[in-house]
């Protein structure tokens, strides 16, 4: 029941299907890509940096998805649920665990970068901590209007019953 009324929104909004899946196969082709290069990878350099944005990708792929989440649940289907909320909690449980992440990595990065490679190894970790910036500069400027938007839509829920 649950695909066959996907479908039928797939049919009704062929544009947002079509956009759907080359976002997916985008994703999945950057996915596909990094993990090429990390196996790949001809010196310990190649495959710390590899690794790294593995790792960063992931993190920013998994914010986004919550984050269109967000707004699918607010703007398109405009019904308040209590994911709506517990949401934006995910976010930040997520960049707190990207950052014990990153801390790892750095870590990790630090025992197998090779001696050789030591002076690159700032501008790697500072890629690693760096990433979630502009994400979390996102979440500042537009996070408010959509917790605004939940809000708006809860009180009008809650008129409605």
């Amino acid at each position: 029941m649950n695909s066959l009324n996907l479908w039928q929104n797939a049919k009704k909004n062929p544009k947002t299907a079509i956009l759907a899946v080359i976002i997916a196969a985008v994703v999945v082709y950057s996915f596909v890509d990094d993990i090429h290069n990390v196996r790949h990878a001809a010196t310990s350099y190649d495959y710390c940096k590899a690794i790294c944005e593995l790792f960063e990708y992931s993190f920013k792929v998994i914010v986004w998805c919550i984050y269109f989440f967000v707004c699918y649940l607010t703007y398109i289907h405009k019904q308040y649920s209590r994911w709506s909320i517990w949401l934006f909690y995910i976010v930040a449980a997520v960049m707190v665990i990207y950052y014990i992440g990153a801390l790892n990595m750095s870590n990790y990065v630090f025992n197998h970068i090779g001696p050789d490679h030591f002076d690159s190894l700032p501008s790697m970790v500072h890629g690693l901590y760096g990433a979630p910036i502009y994400l979390i500069i996102f979440s500042f400027l537009f996070l408010p209007k959509l917790i605004k938007d939940v809000i708006k839509l809860k009180e009008e829920q809650d008129l409605t019953i």
